[in-house]
C-alpha cells in the first residue's frame, strides 16, 4: 500500500470515527456515489497537513509545531520515497486502520482499560494543548498499545459505535474500495444497507450511549486529576474509585448521574483539586442526539467531540485540493 493510499485511508478513518460523533452525509439510493467515490470525497485536507507535520514532530518531539507555511511548502515539494515525513505519514495511517478494525470493532476488547496504568496519566501526550486533544496521538497511542489512561477513557463511546451491527462492514468496504472494481448498484445497496443497520441500532440505543458517555466523562476527569497530581496514582482509594468506574462501564452496571457527579466532586475535594481547574463540570449530562433519515445518520452532543474540536474544525474548513 503506497503512501498516497495510506494517507487517504487516514482521512477516511478520521471521518468514519466522526460518524458516531459528528454525522455522516449520504444521498438517495438512485444517486448514491460508489464506495470508492466516498473514499475519495472523505479525505480531510487538514488531516493531510497534520500527517505531513507529524514527520517533523516525530523527529523533534519537544519542538513546537511547524507553521502552516512550512507544511504547505512540504506539500508542494515532492518528498523522497524514504523521507522521515513519508514514514511518519504511513505509520499514522496504518495506526488508524489498525485501531478501527482491531480495537474499536473488536467486541472481545473491553470498552475501557485505563485503571491499571493510571500512573501514565501524568506523561500523557493527548492534551499537550489543554484546549484541544491530538487526534494523531489518540490513534497512535491505541495502536502502539501505550495504555495511556487519558486516551483509554476517551475511547469507550467510539468502541460502542464501531461495534454496532453493520459498522464493521461499512469500514471494511470503504477501506477496500477501488474505483476500478466498483460493482455497481448491488454493491452500493449492500453498502448502504449496512449503514442503515448501524444507524438504526444507534438510534435505538441512545440511552446506552448516554450512560457510556456520562460514565467515561467522570473516569476521564479522574485521569486528568491524576495527571495534575501524580501521587494519586499510588493511592489505594483512588485506584479503587477508578476500578469501580471501569467495571461499571464494561459491565453496563446501574448508574445514577447525579450520585456519580457528587462522588466525583467529593473525590476532587479530598484530593485538594479544584474541579474548574482541571475542566470538570459536575453539571454535565450527556444528551445524545441521533440524526437518521434517508440522507443522514449521525450522533452528536458528546464531550468527546469537544476534546478534538480544533482538529475537527480544521478538517471541515480546510479548502479542498490543498
Amino acid at each position: 500500500m503506497n503512501a498516497k493510499n495510506l494517507l487517504k485511508i487516514l482521512g477516511i478513518s478520521f471521518v468514519i470515527s466522526a460518524v458516531g460523533l459528528l454525522g455522516f452525509l449520504f444521498w438517495g439510493l438512485s444517486k448514491l456515489p460508489s464506495v470508492s467515490d466516498l473514499k475519495k470525497a472523505l479525505t480531510p485536507p487538514a488531516l493531510q497537513k497534520a500527517a505531513h507535520a507529524s514527520g517533523t514532530e516525530s523527529a523533534k518531539p519537544l519542538a513546537a509545531n511547524n507553521s502552516e507555511t512550512s507544511v504547505e511548502a512540504a506539500e508542494t515539494s515532492p518528498a523522497p520515497e524514504a523521507s522521515p515525513a513519508m514514514s511518519a505519514r504511513e505509520k499514522l495511517a496504518q495506526d488508524t486502520v489498525d485501531v478501527l478494525l482491531k480495537d474499536f470493532a473488536d467486541p472481545r476488547k473491553p470498552l475501557v482499560d485505563g485503571c491499571r496504568n493510571l500512573e501514565k496519566a501524568a506523561q500523557s501526550g493527548l492534551l499537550r494543548d489543554p484546549q484541544n486533544a491530538s487526534a494523531k496521538y489518540f490513534f497512535s497511542s491505541l495502536s502502539d498499545g501505550n495504555h495511556d489512561p487519558m486516551v483509554e477513557t476517551a475511547a469507550p463511546i467510539l468502541r460502542f459505535i464501531f461495534r454496532a451491527p453493520g459498522m464493521e462492514q461499512v469500514v471494511e468496504q470503504i477501506m477496500n474500495a477501488d474505483a476500478q472494481n466498483d460493482q455497481g448498484l448491488l454493491k452500493k445497496a449492500e453498502f448502504y444497507y449496512e449503514i442503515y443497520r448501524a444507524g438504526d441500532y444507534l438510534q435505538k440505543h441512545t440511552s446506552d450511549m448516554d450512560q457510556i458517555l456520562q460514565k467515561s466523562y467522570n473516569m476521564h476527569y479522574l485521569a486528568r486529576a491524576v495527571a495534575a497530581k501524580p501521587e494519586l496514582a499510588k493511592d489505594s482509594a483512588t485506584l479503587d474509585f477508578c476500578e469501580q468506574m471501569e467495571k461499571n462501564i464494561n459491565a453496563g452496571g446501574e448508574f445514577d448521574a447525579d450520585e456519580a457527579a457528587s462522588e466525583m466532586s467529593k473525590f476532587l475535594d479530598s484530593a485538594g483539586l479544584d474541579a474548574k481547574a482541571i475542566g470538570y463540570d459536575p453539571a454535565y449530562r450527556s444528551k445524545v442526539k441521533v440524526q437518521f433519515n434517508s440522507t443522514r445518520v449521525g450522533v452528536n452532543d458528546s464531550w468527546v467531540v469537544s476534546l478534538f474540536a480544533r482538529d475537527i474544525e480544521r478538517a471541515q474548513k480546510a479548502p479542498s485540493g490543498k
